[in-house]
């Protein structure tokens, strides 16, 4: 049987709380995550909150397991769909200095 508050709002609490911190402070997302998740088990383990609490960490794991990874990953941030950090393809190899004109930018 399907408890509507417990099994469906809890998800539905989650997924509005990740679009809604996505719009409003996309800095603080995935702290946002984490705070869903540390609520839900550390509630569900002390039993306050009931069902909808346990299911609130439960629903919001997948988030932070994705901050989680990209944080491991290496932290690139996204601006308008391309990537941040770009690996530089043609250094300028110019000088203004002739003491200079043999050094090589590896």
């Amino acid at each position: 049987m399907i408890r509507m508050v417990e099994d469906v709002g809890a998800p539905v609490a989650v997924a509005a709380i990740d679009l809604i911190m996505e719009e409003v402070a996309p800095d603080y997302n995935q702290y946002a995550s984490y705070a869903l998740t540390a609520i839900g088990y550390i509630g569900g383990y002390l039993s306050k909150g009931g069902g909808f609490v346990k299911q609130l960490g439960v629903a919001s794991l997948p988030l932070t397991a994705r901050a989680i990874r990209d944080l491991v990953k290496g932290g690139t941030t996204k601006v308008g769909g391309r990537l941040t950090f770009r690996p530089i393809r043609n250094p300028i190899r110019q000088t203004a200095f002739d003491e200079f004109a043999d050094v090589r930018v590896s």
